[in-house]
């Protein structure tokens, strides 16, 4: 029982977490924040790399 509560409260502190800082990278007013949630992201969440930009803020890609 302990272990299943502490298990969800984990979750949703996870959840909240990425949650919270999905939206700050998507809309933050400045550039930088918006660059620092990006890369705690990347962090946090593995498997999705962060893509550089160049100083234009260009994505740099297979793509382009």
């Amino acid at each position: 029982m302990m272990v299943g509560l502490l298990s969800a409260i984990a979750a949703v502190f996870y959840g909240g977490t990425v949650s919270i800082l999905a939206l700050t990278a998507t809309f933050a007013r400045h550039r930088a924040l918006r660059r620092e949630a990006r890369s705690t992201l990347a962090v946090l969440v593995p498997g999705r790399a962060v893509e550089p930009q160049q100083a234009d803020g260009a994505a740099v890609g297979p793509g382009s």
